[in-house]
């Protein structure tokens, strides 16, 4: 994933301690994603020492403070000392152009409505803010994680906690005698689209590794994603021979910051369907009918290899 242009490792993609961890929260109200009235912080605890809630949690349910020893990292939605000041957005969020990978990129960054995230950065010597003090990341070894957000929801409502795994790896090094040998396979599941929705376009991809003499061990790698820098090419079909068949209606350059990718790689993006109606070719006549049949492409990067899919057809209607 992309904050600011700056590649992340998601929390589903077995993370190493030494990369930039992106921690990812969706909030969702109604059925309909939503910022939620305030983000107060997001703080690291080591999962073993924290086998259940209550082993951290007061009877408001909120972190309690004889716990506090124990908070390994601790992300302030304000920006603290060393960060820009301006950039604030809903929840008290900065916003995710303010983010600069540094030692005090500390804060909680809103990518858009009702999805934050924040960085846990084990490239270098991060520091958050603490009850004043300047806290010392201390997530330093390899193990299971729970990041705690502190939120209040809506603003007559009193502040609650959500608590979410995260596991840091250093099995992700695997050492093999002969190249690797990957063979993708992917899926467009969306068939039919309605002009005027707006939906996630979804293409599932399936690793396969063929090498006969690797072991399972190394197989398991690829079990989680292991899809970068993927994004999607969309093109609108013509079968008037008077008009361009093939039309590019939204380009790799359009969607290579917006495309995300699952823990079991599938990869989705969002598409606002009328977007169509105010493209400059509309005007022109040079798109033809808007309703009928299109294709999309997606390129991605898998280990040494961009893969460029076939064109996977679907019917806008």
């Amino acid at each position: 994933m992309l904050l600011n242009g700056v590649e992340l490792v998601d929390r589903h993609n077995r993370p190493g301690v030494n990369q930039r961890v992106g921690l990812r929260m969706f909030f969702i109200n109604d059925g309909q994603f939503t910022d939620p009235n305030s983000i107060s912080s997001v703080s690291i605890f080591q999962k073993d020492k924290n086998v259940s809630p209550s082993t951290i949690l007061n009877g408001s349910g909120l972190i309690a403070t004889g716990v506090y020893g124990d908070i390994l990292m601790h992300f302030q939605a304000s920006s603290p000392l060393g960060m820009p000041g301006g950039g604030r957005v809903a929840g008290s969020a900065l916003a995710a152009t303010a983010y600069e990978p540094g030692e005090a990129a500390s804060g909680i960054y809103r990518v858009k409505t009702g999805e934050y995230i924040a960085v846990l950065d084990g490239t270098l010597d991060l520091s958050g803010h603490f009850n004043g003090s300047a806290l010392a990341n201390a997530v330093s070894a390899i193990g299971d994680y729970i990041d705690v957000w502190t939120v209040r929801n809506v603003g007559s409502s009193n502040y609650t906690t959500y608590i979410r795994d995260v596991s840091l790896h250093d099995n992700t090094f695997i050492a093999i005698t002969e190249p690797l040998i990957i063979k993708m396979h992917n899926r467009l599941t969306n068939k039919h689209v309605d002009l005027g929705s707006t939906v996630n376009l979804k293409v599932e991809a399936t690793v396969a590794i063929e090498n006969r003499n690797i072991d399972e061990a190394a197989r398991n790698i690829f079990k989680d994603s292991v899809i970068t820098s993927a994004m999607f090419q969309i093109i609108k079909l013509n079968d008037n021979q008077a008009l361009a068949g093939h039309l590019t209606v939204s380009a790799y350059s359009d969607t290579s910051a917006t495309v995300d990718i699952t823990s079991d790689n599938t990869l989705l993006f969002n598409w606002n369907t009328n977007d169509l109606k105010t493209m400059a070719s509309v005007a022109t006549g040079e798109s033809g009918a808007l309703l009928g049949p299109y294709a999309l492409r997606v390129k991605y990067t898998v280990l040494n290899e961009t893969i460029v899919t076939p064109l996977m057809h679907f019917i806008v209607r």
